[in-house]
């Protein structure tokens, strides 16, 4: 039955004259398009009824539910039973839907839904595009175009696999004669020094795979006659006599489980001998009984409370913190491990329950009786007063007597068996590049990084990270009540993940959260508490204040980097809440402190004072101006262009701060030029700017003034796919001279241009595109297979005195990747080889731009290890003959990640540019379809079901 439930148009006033002075009507839609099964008007409540298969058009939107009131009196609308909403990609289903035309208010319950930020989220009842497009007459869409209401799964809760407390090991080994880094290769003389030991470990602190563990040992040393060293003795590398003496550690450790049989560890403390090692005497200059521990450890579980465990066992002086030394010992340890007692933490009850016709075996145990103040509440909303349904704040889940690894499996069962109610899932990415330039390392410009010459994947640079940063356009979200606002809604509890997939490996969990709609359509969200949960077990404190625009970003505000050259190594950040200048300009600032500069009490990234800015850095006591920076960045629009000014100061010492200060900025904007079509035209400046070319290393463009014009394209040809950018631009330089020491000053005009070809030879098929096999540990499905990447480039460059620089480069290699990535070994392998040959006329006055490395080979390799362990690894090398730099590696870069679907996180090193650090990002996914609640949902009986479609 098709009918109209609301026509005309309806004002609807200001309860008092004054008020109705000062605000305008409201309008209901001039009509409502509705099919259902039934409707009526009550005769008794004059309500306008709709009910079974309630199908309502608001514009571009669709309401459906079993039931919906409409109430002239109160102007309520309410509907009831499987309530789904959609609008484009926008979906939302509730158990019951309350709103008030008059306030502008409502109601949601137990609502689960999915967001595309790309599309607005204004509410179709007041939004006036909305309804101007009402007074059409949409055909109504089909009962099947929005399934029925998702149900969240009910699953076995995450088994705890190691409630174990304490541990003690017996510990046996032998000493070695070798530096601590070649440990770890095996590299050195295995000496006549035996080892013998029992530690004790408490773990202190745990959350999901990761723990911190308190560790005392004792070990006794037994080391026959062996031959000395050049200190401290009459004869230098005399003989040693036998030697027994003791050892005792006392130390805390991370561990981490990357498998639930597997761990690694490491520990830091302190080593006491009760007397001197006569090895350590004769090796070293400086010698101590008291040093510095550290341990590195790698444990495999044989049954729940016994594994084998290897350790590197190392003194040494921290790099002469203790007593002047700068090394000591090292030896190998094996141990078998025992661990006993239970610490099961402490699960957290339902606060997101399933929908009334969903399974609720806990649902008679929940459902409260309101008070009545709700219940007359509840009559004002429309409703009739119908009990509410609460949450219990006391829930505890049953302990099973199961084996983790029993428990483990049928929780996998169930999980494979969920409909996940989507499809086609693509990966959108994950930074907001834009926030990670703070180290700070600068290139030329991105594009000629992207369009450069052929590297492996692996050489891609990291430069700063925060704690936290993603850029997440789609999310799911999950609340037990929300309620809608005239500017926004609230909610005090509610969920929003990332992952398209349920059970979710990362949502973020807000307590009191308030949204309220900004002038710009933005969403402004706070919350009293945000915390991101980490497959359901990691808890991880966020910024309580989030910003949903159309690239989301979701950050913790701490920032750990290392920079050698400008900051000394090691330093921690901490970036503020943005200040607004104006309507238009932001300013962000992240005061800094660096950390191993104060340590070292030195530094070294400053020439001396009186010298010129391109002199060599000298060594200097620190002040505690020395022991602070900072890096600010204004970003805006001036007269339609984007604008963005950045600084990087690295001292307040005065008399270095004018070395130690950096300065870049730039405006750009979008043309459209006849025949050319789509242009970017760019002004820039600089002060100090550093870059990197190869194997001349670090050089600075002290000044630099000027603009440009590009353009970027990608287009396929058949199987070939290819991009191209070209660029004009022209500016004025003061930087390194290539040929002496001093600083160089020249206008410099310049095209360049390049393409990008990558060809497919071979393919083979990914894993099944589920959640535990393709996209177990990957964003995207890793497909196998071998493409041949090509890159042809030219410079064509000429500069105020006369000279000229023009260069064509052409690259190319192979990328094979083995493995699907779906596997807990071994199962993704990925290899790049590229190699790359300059040809050259002319030479530039500049170092920063001279073309010195002619032939090159990269080579790249990314590795599974085990589980989310993945290795990355990369280097490049001038291999010109003719090259004064032959043999020189121009760049490197190594990674150690853990990496799944929806997040991953890891610590760099570039060697080459001397930065390295900590990242941590969420991923950004595009999909079809609604998916299901991802909340956790775990009945207290959970083993107790006779439900033959779920495996417990």
């Amino acid at each position: 039955m098709t009918g109209a439930l609301i026509t005309g148009s309806v004002s609807v006033l200001p309860a008092s004259a004054a008020s109705a002075e000062q605000s305008s009507a409201t309008f209901l839609p001039a009509r409502l398009k509705v099919r259902a099964d039934r409707q009526y008007t009550d005769i008794k409540s004059k309500a306008t009824i709709a009910e079974g298969n309630v199908l309502v058009q608001l514009g571009n939107a669709e309401l459906r539910a079993d039931r919906i009131e409409f109430d002239a009196a109160y102007r309520t609308l309410y509907a009831r039973g499987a309530v789904r909403f959609r609008r484009g990609k926008q979906f939302f289903q509730a158990s019951s839907f309350r709103y008030n035309l008059v306030q502008n208010e409502g109601q949601l319950n137990d609502v689960y839904g999915a967001i595309e930020l790309e599309e607005p989220l204004t509410n179709p009842l007041t939004n006036s595009r909305a309804t101007s497009a009402l007074s059409h007459s949409p055909t109504p869409a089909s009962v099947e175009d929005i399934t029925d209401v998702a149900c969240p799964p009910l699953l076995p809760p995450v088994p705890d696999w190691h409630p174990q407390p304490w541990a003690v090991t017996a510990w046996g080994g032998q000493m070695i004669d070798s530096a601590f880094g070649d440990t770890f290769l095996i590299n050195g003389r295995m000496r006549p020094e035996a080892v013998l030991g029992v530690g004790v470990q408490k773990r202190i602190m745990r959350a999901g795979p990761f723990a911190i563990e308190l560790e005392a040992d004792l070990f006794s040393h037994i080391a026959k006659q062996q031959k000395g060293g050049e200190y401290n003795q009459r004869t230098p590398y005399a003989d040693l006599p036998p030697q027994k003496f003791g050892e005792a550690v006392i130390g805390i450790g991370a561990r981490v489980w990357v498998q639930p049989w597997l761990s690694f560890s490491v520990v830091e403390g302190v080593s006491y001998n009760t007397e001197d090692s006569l090895y350590e005497k004769t090796f070293r200059e400086n010698h101590t009984q008291l040093l510095n521990y550290l341990a590195f450890e790698v444990e495999a579980a044989v049954s729940s409370d016994l594994s084998l465990v290897g350790r590197i066992h190392h003194r040494s002086g921290a790099f002469g913190t203790y007593g002047g030394v700068s090394e000591g010992s090292n030896g190998y340890l094996l141990g078998l491990r025992y661990r006993w007692g239970q610490d099961t933490p402490k699960r957290e009850s339902t606060v997101m329950p399933p929908l009334p016709k969903c399974e609720d075996p806990d649902r008679d145990q929940r459902v409260n009786p309101s008070s009545l103040s709700d219940r007359l509440d509840s009559i004002a909303l429309g409703d009739g007063g119908d009990p509410q349904r609460h949450v219990s704040s006391v829930e505890t889940i049953k302990h099973q007597s199961i084996p983790p690894a029993q428990q483990q499996a049928m929780r996998n069962e169930a999980i494979a068996q969920i409909d996940q109610r989507i499809s086609n899932v693509n990966f959108q990415g994950s930074f907001s590049i834009e926030r990670r330039i703070g180290i700070p390392i600068q290139r030329p410009n991105s594009a000629e990084t992207r369009f450069d010459a052929i590297k492996p994947p692996q050489l891609q640079h990291k430069r700063r990270v925060q704690l936290l940063n993603g850029t997440i356009s789609r999310w799911r979200v999950q609340a037990s009540t929300i309620w809608i606002t005239p500017d926004g809604w609230k909610a005090d509890r509610m969920g929003f993940s990332n992952d398209p997939f349920t059970p979710a490996q990362t949502r973020i969990d807000s307590e009191d959260v308030v949204a309220r709609e900004q002038a710009n359509g933005d969403v402004l969200i706070s919350a009293r508490r945000n915390r991101l949960i980490v497959e359901e077990e990691l808890p991880i404190p966020v910024t309580r204040r989030q910003l949903i625009q159309k690239e989301e970003e979701v950050e913790n505000r701490w920032v750990f980097g290392i920079d050698n050259k400008d900051r000394d190594g090691l330093f921690v950040g901490r970036n503020l809440k943005p200040i607004e200048l104006g309507r238009n300009h932001t300013l962000s600032l992240e005061p800094q402190f660096l950390v191993q500069r104060s340590i070292d009490g030195q530094t070294n990234s400053y020439p001396a004072e009186g010298q010129s800015a391109d002199s060599k850095s000298v060594s200097r006591a620190n002040t505690i101006s020395d022991i602070f920076g900072l890096e600010a960045e204004l970003k805006g629009q001036l007269w339609g262009w984007d604008t963005t000014l950045e600084a990087d100061i690295s001292t307040f010492n005065p008399q270095d701060f004018t070395n130690g200060s950096r300065y870049w900025g730039s405006i750009k904007n979008n043309f459209k030029l006849p025949w050319i079509g789509d242009i970017t035209a760019r002004l820039f400046g600089a002060y100090r700017y550093r870059t990197w070319n190869g194997s001349l290393g670090k050089t600075d463009v002290y000044s630099a003034l000027g603009g440009f014009i590009e353009q970027e394209e990608a287009f396929n040809w058949g199987k070939l796919s290819n991009s191209y950018i070209w660029r004009i631009g022209i500016g004025n330089y003061q930087a390194e001279s290539f040929t002496n020491t001093t600083l160089s000053e020249n206008l410099r005009a310049n095209f360049y241009g390049s393409i990008n070809s990558s060809y497919p030879i071979w393919s083979g098929k990914p894993a099944p595109l589920t959640p535990g096999k393709a996209y177990r540990y990957s964003p995207r499905a890793i497909v196998p297979g071998l493409r041949f990447n090509t890159n042809v480039n030219t410079v064509l460059a000429a500069y105020g005195n006369g000279t000229r620089q023009n260069t064509i480069n052409l690259s190319a290699g192979p990328t094979l990747t083995l493995g699907t990535f779906s596997k807990p070994f071994l199962d993704y392998t990925q290899l790049a080889i590229s190699g790359g040959v300059t040809l050259k006329q002319g030479a530039s006055p500049f170092a920063f731009d001279q073309a010195i490395d002619l032939g090159t080979v990269g080579i790249g390799i990314t590795q599974q290890i085990a589980g989310p362990v993945v290795l990355n690894a990369g280097i490049g090398v001038n291999v010109d003959p003719a090259s004064e730099y032959y043999g020189d590696v121009i760049d490197s870069n190594f990674e150690l990640s853990w990496q799944k679907r929806s997040y991953d996180f890891g610590f760099y090193f570039d060697p080459y540019e001397g930065i390295g650090g900590f990242r941590f990002r969420l991923n950004d996914f595009d999909f079809k379809g609604t998916g299901v609640p991802f909340v956790p949902y775990t009945s207290t009986d959970w083993m107790e079901t006779t439900d033959t479609n779920r495996p417990f």
